[in-house]
């Protein structure tokens, strides 16, 4: 097809100040796309779409360069890649029907046709050279055929891609990241065959541009690089973190030990105080300590020949004692153990403190 009367377009990046990609198309087709940086993205921080649409909208080619997705290899609670779609690593025709709605746009039905078919010579398609091919990273070339109707109309999209994958060991399980990089032909149903070799020939004249491609890949290692150190630095904020919350827990049970060590020795100190000084002949000094305790009183022991005592309860009102000893405690001050008794009973002297 003579594509010498074409019209030239390019796609701009106002952020890097130069064209991404160019492209020519027929007199009357109309072109737009657009870029978009997102910083959080470290190895593809850029992303971009163009579209050339039919006079009547009757056919359009469109380029989806790519759509990252992110899979956590089986630890769904972690993050999915700051944003990127969360979708598992699936087979490259798997993934490539999950966004298939969204290539069919909205007031699509359900699709009555969707066939894919390996496509060997993906690179040269994509004008993607060698060098960019990068080791470790698993390829596959995909072309689909798809038919639905959409707005109530008969479409027919033709579909060609490639389908990257790859995955690392992270800290806690492995991660995946993978994606699809797109071109679509797309019309009417009944006009695909008559307007395909045109919309070809657009698609054969997108070209990137080589100087954009390597200052977006700068642009990408310096956020990589970026974005280990953040990782490095974060780990070292959580360590210092735990260390600090360490010692932190240290010192408090080093304060609550000190706490409990300085009450057992207060009540300790109160226990074993000297004992308080007797002021009446007869009561040593450890039994007046244990009068001091509470709840017994001495009192003399008239069997006793060394001037010993005896202990009753200190909160008995009378307490009454024999020439044997033998001991009658009572709260009935009107008890007289005396009547009818062949003992001697008198009220005992308690110790004064």
């Amino acid at each position: 097809m003579d594509t010498s009367g074409w019209t030239t377009w390019t796609l701009p990046d106002p952020r890097l100040g130069m064209p991404v990609l160019g492209l020519k198309h027929p007199p009357g087709w109309t072109a737009q796309g657009q870029v978009t940086w997102v910083p959080e993205h470290n190895e593809s921080p850029e992303h971009h779409w163009y579209q050339v649409t039919h006079p009547d909208r009757a056919a359009m080619v469109q380029g989806w360069p790519r759509f990252d997705f992110t899979w956590p290899g089986g630890a769904p609670w972690q993050p999915n890649g700051y944003g990127r779609t969360y979708l598992p690593p699936d087979s490259p025709d798997r993934t490539l029907g999950a966004v298939l709605p969204q290539l069919l746009g909205q007031g699509a039905g359900q699709p009555t046709r969707f066939e894919v078919h390996p496509l060997p010579d993906w690179a040269e398609r994509f004008h993607i050279p060698a060098d960019q091919i990068t080791p470790g990273v698993a390829y596959t070339g995909l072309q689909a055929v798809a038919e639905a109707s959409v707005g109530g109309q008969p479409r027919r999209l033709e579909i060609l891609g490639f389908h990257y994958s790859v995955t690392n060991q992270a800290v806690f399980s492995t991660i995946t990241n993978h994606g699809l990089f797109l071109t679509v032909l797309a019309a009417s149903a009944d006009r695909f065959d008559e307007l395909r070799p045109a919309m070809a020939a657009i698609v054969d004249s997108t070209t990137a541009n080589p100087g954009w491609t390597a200052a977006a890949n700068q642009v990408g290692q310096q956020n990589a690089d970026a974005f280990a150190a953040r990782a490095a630095s974060a780990r070292w904020a959580a360590f210092q973190a735990e260390q600090a919350g360490i010692a932190a827990v240290g010192a408090a049970a080093a304060d609550l030990r000190a706490t409990q060590s300085s009450n057992a020795q207060a009540q300790f100190d109160r226990m074993m105080q000297p004992p308080p000084m007797a002021g009446t002949p007869g009561i040593s000094a450890q039994e007046a300590w244990r009068n001091e305790l509470g709840g017994v009183e001495a009192i003399e022991d008239p069997n006793s020949r060394e001037g010993n005592t005896k202990y009753v309860s200190s909160s008995t009102a009378v307490t009454w004692q024999n020439e044997i000893g033998e001991v009658i405690e009572t709260d009935d001050v009107n008890f007289d153990p005396r009547i009818n008794s062949h003992h001697t009973w008198t009220v005992v002297r308690r110790y004064q403190r």
